[in-house]
This record gives structure tokens, sequence and C-alpha cells, in this order.
């Protein structure tokens, strides 16, 4: 018989995607995603998967270069720990004014939604009342908040000074416009002194208004999408200079380039780089087609270990969490994606540059290993090089393995990957990030 629930609350949930600024990562059973982020950074050495948005550049540099200041009003001590603390206060106060700007209202994927909305969202109230200053914007803020995100980018252009928290006199020109449009600085050290009053250290709430300034109107000019705004020319064109014009490696401005001359038509990334290595763009150098070769490369291969490592897993599963390894081999390792899978391991081996995966510091040889070890036409022994490629990725990460062989069987010791549901998919390599960043930049679309 069904009886009603007097308190629904407690028994009933909920559950959505995680929001955008959340750390939740699918668990990665082959460090495809780690090792496919260290060929984006050979493609893009300046730049991460978390750098993203231009404007988030210069909150980040104006809030240490407002930490800087704050340790010379207040007297504080200039060492790191104060500087982040006082940065990740600015931080807040400007997750609160974009809040206050968008009236509270910044829905999933929106272009003003910043690392740790959900915390930004709890802490704003609609009103006229003070907002709090000490609350939680997101977990670990140091590592996952702005800048965590940004800084070892911002170092690299030379932005902020190697290790500090200063912003280099480069980063000081930049930020001569953030409060302003077009060099109009108006009522800029108003806007600074409100917001280094919020760096004070026994403040612990910052008023809605202040004279002429109001924290919306903080939010209005400092906003995600404010970058965008036709008054902003003159920063946009200082920041493609530095981040693209101005880099000291050999790829990051070809490849730019190419991703502007693609447009907005092609947004796959294997189609991306096919065209680059069609020349559909425009020719590139040896250098560049290099990195693109090898990209392309490790992409197939990638592709190809995840859905042999997921059909495995999907065998298993479906058997109850356990099967005979030596049918499910012959299922999964004799099929013509197979075949494929070891073309792209030989091609991948014979790209003058296979070598670079020789030096990374983790994964890296035991992807190699592998590559080579697929070669093999038996299938159970392909079945055991993935199981064992699993094994040292896991061993690494300190995790139990997903999927075991135990002589003649397979068991699944941990059953919570889903990984298997979906279809692997090619990486992006960090294309996705700086084609936003040429649109916020106005160098595309």
């Amino acid at each position: 018989m069904l009886h009603p629930i007097s308190t629904p609350s407690a028994f009933l949930f909920w559950t959505a995607l995680p929001d955008a600024d959340t750390d939740f990562t699918a668990e990665d059973p082959l460090a495809l995603d780690y090792l496919a982020q260290q060929v984006g950074n050979w493609m893009f050495p300046g730049f991460t998967t978390r750098t993203s948005q231009a404007q988030y550049y210069l909150v980040v540099l104006y809030g240490l270069y407002l930490a800087d200041a704050a340790v010379q009003h207040y007297g504080l001590r200039g060492d790191d720990d104060t500087r982040t603390e006082l940065f990740e206060r600015w931080e807040r106060l400007w997750a609160l004014a974009t809040l206050e700007h968008r009236s509270g209202q910044i829905p999933r994927g929106d272009g003003d939604a910043m690392r740790g909305i959900r915390g930004a969202k709890r802490a704003w109230r609609p009103g006229k009342k003070p907002l709090p200053l000490h609350f939680s914007l997101i977990s670990r803020q140091k590592e996952l908040g702005g800048l965590g995100a940004y800084l070892s980018s911002l170092r690299h252009h030379r932005l902020v000074v190697d290790h500090t928290l200063r912003p280099s006199p480069i980063a000081l020109d930049l930020l001569e416009d953030f409060w302003s449009e077009a060099g109009a600085h108006g009522r800029s050290d108003l806007y600074e002194r409100y917001a280094l009053s919020a760096l004070e250290p026994k403040r612990d709430s910052i008023p809605r208004r202040s004279g002429a300034v109001t924290l919306a109107l903080v939010g209005q000019k400092t906003r995600l999408s404010a970058i965008r705004a036709r008054g902003r020319r003159r920063t946009r064109d200082q920041l493609w200079h530095i981040l693209f014009e101005s880099a000291r490696d050999p790829t990051t401005l070809p490849l730019a380039r190419q991703l502007q001359a693609a447009g907005e038509d092609v947004s796959h990334p294997s189609d991306l780089l096919a065209g680059m290595l069609d020349g559909a763009w425009g020719a590139l150098g040896e250098q560049q087609r290099q990195s693109v070769e090898l990209a392309q490369a490790f992409g197939d291969v990638a592709v190809g270990l995840l859905d042999h490592f997921d059909r495995v897993y999907e065998s298993v599963h479906d058997a109850g969490a356990i099967a005979d390894a030596d049918a499910c081999a012959r299922t999964v390792f004799s099929r013509p994606q197979t075949h494929a899978l070891r073309g792209h391991c030989a091609r991948l081996l014979e790209h003058p540059l296979h070598d670079s995966f020789q030096k990374l510091a983790f994964h890296g040889r035991p992807f190699l290993k592998i590559a080579g070890q697929l070669v093999s036409t038996d299938p159970l022994e392909c079945l055991d090089a993935l199981l064992g490629y699993h094994r040292e990725v896991q061993r690494t990460r300190r995790g139990g393995d997903l999927l075991v062989r135990e002589g003649s069987k397979l068991t699944l010791p941990l059953s919570q990957y889903n990984g298997y549901r979906s279809e692997a998919r090619f990486p992006s390599f960090k294309l996705w990030e700086i084609r936003n960043l040429l649109r916020d930049l106005g160098r595309l679309g």
C-alpha cells in the first residue's frame, strides 16, 4: 500500500548536470584527457584548457594589482599568502557585482558565467542591503578560481612577474582602461577606491552604493562579456598583440591565424586539423605541420583506444560484471575498428615528434608502449596490453582498476564508470578555447 510522504524534501532529490564552475570530471580510464592537454600545450604553449575568456585575463590582473595596492594602503604583509587572500576577496566582490548587474540572472552557459557562480548566487540577494564578502565562492578557490586558472598563462605572456603575484609593467599599461572605455578614464579612481575598500581586512560586507559608484556599475564595466563592447577596441588590440602576435613559440600565431581563416563554418577538432593539413586556409610551415600532424595522429589513437576499452567494459557489464576474457577479446579486437587503430598507432609511432611523449612526467611512456603493443593481431594479447596500460594509469593516480583480468575471466571491481555509454570523442587540443579567445578579441566572427 502506498502512503503519502509528510516531508518529501527529505526523501526526493532532483539531479541535474553540474554547473560550469564545478570541478567534477568524468573518470578518464586511460589518461587520454591529460595526454591531449599536453599535445595542446605543444600547439599553444601559452594557454590552458581553462584560459578561454579574454576578459578573465584582465579581471585576474586587476585583482593582483588591487592586492598590491591593498598591501601598501593597509600596511599588510606582502607575501604570497596575503596577496592570494586579498585577490580572492576581490574575486568574490567581482562575482557579486556581475550578479548585481544581471539582477541575479545568469543562466548556465551564459557569457557572464564566472568560475564559482554557484557560490556567488548563494551569497547574492536582491535588495539594497550590503552583501557579504566572506563566503565560499568555489571549492579550493586558490586552485579552481580565476587565479589558479589564469596565472600560468599570465606568467607565460610576461603579464605577471615570474615567481611573484605582481603584475608586470606591460600589465599595468593594459589595465589603464580597465574601468573605462577607449581611454576615457572618467571616474576610474572612484571605482578603484570602492574596490579597494572591499579589501580592507576588517570589512565583512560591501555596500551596494558609495557615492556615484554602485555595485551594479562595477559589474557592468567588468563582467566577462564587457570586452566585446564597442568601446574596448584598444584593450582587445593590446591583448591580441600580447597573447598572439608576441608569442615566442613557432605555432601559436600561425595556428591562430588558421582558425581565423577557418571561421565558424568548421567546428569539429578533427575537421579543423584536417583542413589545416590540406591547406584549406593557407600553407603551413614545417614546424606547424608537424605539430598538427602529431595532434591528428594522437587524436585518432585516443579515440580508438577509448572505444576499445569502453566496448570491453560494456561486454563485461552486460554479462553481469564477469565475462570470459578470450571471448570478449575476440569480439572487441576482431572488428574493423581494431585494424584502423593499428594503422593509427603505426602512423603515430612513425611521426618525427612522437618521442615528445617520452619526456612527459606521467603516462607518456606507457602510452607509446601500448601503441607499439597493438601492432599484434592476437586479440587476447591486445586485451592484456590495454588492461596493462589502464593498470599503470590507475597506479599513478593511486586508484583502483575499473577492469581486471583474473585468469580466464574479466571482472569489474568498481562499477561507477559510465563513460562506456557515450561515444569516444576526438580531443579538442585547446582549439575551442583559442577560438573563443579570438571571438572575444574581435578576430573571429
